[in-house]
Order: structure tokens, then sequence, then C-alpha cells
């Protein structure tokens, strides 16, 4: 990005033309605001702007004078007056220092952004123009870098394809805006981009459609250096573009096939979109090919939805996400699946807690919104975001706090005779309902649940020397000792017995290994 200067001795004005301009849309970014004329030139010194805003009449050093005295001590930017009917004799002086845009205050938005783009294409235009004369020899027509990256051998030309000698590997990447919101901002953001690209040195950028989709060529570098070249683009410009990076090139005819994976993987975009920079070892990621069928998660999230187990219902939709990708769906499958999921859903919504109150759940506006999005990670994130909301209006104070509130019950009265029948009607649950549910709550049926809990204890008792194998047996619950000793068999793979005569065992040698 441009980086850009205000200057103006009064902060209202300052803030107001922060806030009226769509900086990152022109490719600009303010980076230091000067005070007055003595605070401008300093920071102007210090942080080299390309484009300076400065108010003509300051306290102390006008606006002019501050111009002329950083041009003087090196600065090369371009600079926009601000400045009020009188103060226009100050005109002639300006122009003699380059000034060549004046805005007249109160400051209209329109007419100060049709300044800043002017005088910003004028600097895009410069830099190209010294970057060009800076190859000299090395300059490699577009022709030729086209002609490469498509793999036309009737494109190339000798000469400059000699200045590709030096270099024995390849990389490329495509650089695409995919913001809607942007439109007319949309070429000059490539501009700025292709401009901050070519500086790097060592690579070649080119337009390659009519969208204006740059491509370029990177030689000899590491890939290391590359993806944080990158990523740091991707990141100033966050939401507003898309970049694919090609496998590695060896010589200069295997150049079109790092074109095309990058190629391949922009075309897949839908499902890549969210990270900014996807190279080849992120779609590798996905390639295997997910057993589990996209269509079967309607009923986990509903699983989770309804104990409004919300860590585990993020967990799902990871999977799901995964299950999408690795199975490359094309987006219209992608949105058939995600549509038919949210429809299933809310059939399971109306048998839990009926047509009336399931209204609540707006399932045709959430499947219009999945149609009209352009990437899988907005559908996930949309379906995630409203089934939480809904799970937790309609199961997030009942459900799962009564599960709560049954394992604790549980806990405590373990050595009482439990049966799911009587926890049902002290909870007020058909028993059939909450055997259902505290088995979606924890994994287990309710019997099993409890023999672990009983069993637990009981090898804690066991442990002691303190009571005998029936007295254990009664204390964690169980009246009858055989039934006790073939669950505590089933569980921990020996008797009662044994398992107390073990601990008794490993308790003496250690005592003798004390003494």
């Amino acid at each position: 990005m441009l980086k850009v200067m205000l200057v103006d001795d009064e902060p209202n004005v300052r803030q107001g033309v922060k806030m009226m301009i769509p900086w990152s849309e022109l490719g600009l970014e303010v980076i230091a605001e000067g005070e007055d004329g003595d605070d401008g030139l300093n920071k102007i010194l210090i942080n080299n702007p390309d484009i300076v805003i400065a108010d003509v009449k300051m306290p102390g050093m006008t606006g002019i004078r501050m111009l002329d005295a950083a041009q003087k001590s090196g600065f090369k930017g371009k600079a926009l007056i601000l400045s009020g009917y009188s103060d226009f004799t100050y005109a002639k002086e300006a122009i003699s220092l380059g000034v060549k845009q004046f805005i007249l205050k109160p400051v209209d938005e329109d007419e100060l952004i049709e300044c800043l783009k002017t005088v910003r294409d004028e600097i895009i235009s410069e830099k190209a123009s010294v970057l060009q004369l800076q190859k000299g020899s090395e300059y490699i027509s577009e022709q030729t870098i086209r002609g490469l990256l498509l793999g036309d051998m009737s494109m190339l030309n000798d000469a400059d394809l000699s200045a590709y000698k030096a270099f024995d590997k390849f990389d490329t990447a495509l650089i695409s805006v995919v913001s809607p919101t942007l439109n007319d901002g949309k070429t000059a953001l490539l501009d700025i981009i292709r401009r901050q690209i070519s500086e790097l040195g060592n690579v070649d950028v080119i337009n390659v459609d009519l969208s204006g989709m740059l491509a370029v060529i990177f030689k000899n570098w590491n890939d290391g250096k590359i993806r944080d070249s990158l990523n740091k683009i991707s990141r100033d410009y966050k939401g507003k573009i898309f970049i694919t990076i090609g496998s590695t090139a060896d010589r200069t005819d295997r150049i079109s096939e790092s074109y095309r994976t990058a190629h391949s993987l922009y075309e897949n975009r839908f499902l890549y979109l969210h990270y900014g920079v996807v190279s080849p070892d992120i779609a590798a990621e996905m390639r295997d090919v997910s057993s589990q069928p996209a269509e079967s998660f309607s009923k986990q999230f509903f699983t989770f939805m309804e104990i409004n187990d919300i860590a585990r219902l993020e967990s799902c939709f990871d999977d799901f996400r995964n299950t999408l990708c690795r199975n490359f769906y094309t987006p219209e499958k992608i949105k058939v699946v995600c549509i038919t999921t949210i429809i299933d859903i809310k059939n399971s919504i109306i048998k839990s807690v009926g047509e009336k109150k399931a209204e609540q759940f707006n399932d045709e506006m959430i499947i219009s919104q999945i149609g009209a999005m352009n990437s899988l990670f907005e559908i996930i994130e949309l379906m995630k975001r409203e089934l939480i909301e809904i799970s937790n209006t309609f199961y997030g104070r009942t459900t799962k706090s009564t599960m709560e509130r049954v394992v604790r019950y549980i806990r405590a009265n373990y050595s009482q005779e439990l049966r799911l029948e009587m926890l049902a009607n002290i909870f007020g649950y058909n028993s059939a309902y909450l055997g259902k549910v505290f088995h979606q709550y924890t994994g287990d049926n309710f019997n099993n649940y409890l023999d672990r809990i009983r069993i637990t204890e009981a090898k804690r008792l066991l442990s002691t020397d303190e009571y005998k194998v029936y007295e254990v047996a009664e204390m964690v619950g169980y009246t009858n000792i055989n039934y006790f000793h073939n669950k505590f068999k089933k569980y921990v793979g020996i008797s009662p017995l044994n398992y107390k005569k073990e601990c008794l065992n490993d308790s003496s040698a250690d005592d003798e290994e004390q003494e």
C-alpha cells in the first residue's frame, strides 16, 4: 500500500479526512499525522510517505514551507494542499514545489477521493517506469512470461529467455480479488499489489486475464521466503484477495505445470478461500477420501444440540468441513448437502419440541443464505452460529442442566437402589427419552454408567484392609454378592477377593522396601 500522511493543526479536520476516505480500497494507508508544520516536517523525514495531505496555513511553519524543507531534505513524495479561498495566493508558490492538487475547505469527500486516485496513479506509473529502467536488459516481455505460464512455445522470445538461464528454480502464484465490494477499486488494488511484488526482485508479474488476476513467477526463491512475502500481502488485504501457489519447477519448460497447479487451486477456491494463501501441501492434507458420508452428519449435529454440548458440536463441524473437502464435492453439491442437513435438523427439532416451537428455527432464511454464499467457510460459520443459537434456545437451560443434575444425583446416591425409571420420575422425564439423552450426554447407557461408578468405589474400598468383600458389595449398592462378583470381574478382569489380595500384597511390599 502507498503511505499517506496527514498534516493539519485542527484535530477535527484530520479525523474527518481519516474517516471519510476508504483508504484500503484505494490501495492507501494513513501511517502518521502531523499537528503543525514543524511536527509534520519531522514526521515526513522519519516516515517518508508517498503522499502528504497538508493544510496550507498552520501556526509556525506553513504547509508550503514544510514541503519546501522536506524536499530539500530528500522527500520525493506527492502533496495535496488543503486551502480556503483566502489562502489561494499560496498557489503559485505551491506549484513551484510540484503541488498539482488543491482541495478547498470544507473538504468534499468525492473531490478528495478523485485527487487521491490521480496522485496514486501518477506514483504507480512513475515507480513502474523506474523499475523497468532498473531492469534494463533483464526486462522480460509480457508475451514471453505469458508463453512460459501457458506452455505456448510460439510466444517465447529467445532474447527474453536468455535472462532465465541464470535461474534453476521457478515457482508461480496467482493473486485475485475476491471481495465483491471493491468494484472500481479492484484494478487499483491489483496495481498496488503488482508494484509491491515487482519491487521484491527476481520476479516477473503480469495480468493473466480480463478480471485482472495477477500471475507471478518467482526465480530462485526459497519456499519460506515466498510464503512469508505472500502471507504478508494476504494480511495487508485480508478478505479482499485470494492467493494460490503452484508447484516448484526446475526448468523453464515446466513453469506451465506450476501455473496449472496454482490455477487448479484457484478453481477450487470455494473450498480454500478462508486460507488466504493456499499451496499444494495444504490441498494435499485434504486428499484422503473420507469414510463417513457428509450426508450422515445431521444426526450427530442434533445429538450434540439436544444435550447442549457446544464443544462437541463445534468439533463435529470441523469433521463436517473436512469431509466435504476430502470428497472434493462441487460447490453446488456442497450446498445441497448443507441444505439437506439443515432440513433434517429442522425435522428432528420438530419431533423434539413440537412444530409450533420449532418455527423459531428459521431454516428458510439459512437455506437462502447458503445458496448465495461463495465459500465453504462462510457456509460452515453460518450453520455453526445458527445451530449453536438454537441449541442454547431450546436445550441450553433444560436438557444440559438436567443431565448435570442427574449425574450428580447418581454420584451422590450410587450406594442406594437406583433405576432409570426412578430417575425419570424424580426429574420429570419419560424414561425412554431420559435414557436416550443420558447416553448422548455421557457416552454410556445408564446401567453401565452406574456400574462403573460403583466398581470404581469398590476398588478404592478393597484396596484397604478395613472391609470384607461382602461389606464392600453392600456399601456400593450391590445386595447380591454373586452379582457383585460378576460385575467386578467384568470391569476389572479379576475377582474382588483377588483384587483385594493384590492390593494388600503390594502394600506389604512397599512397607518392606521402606524398612
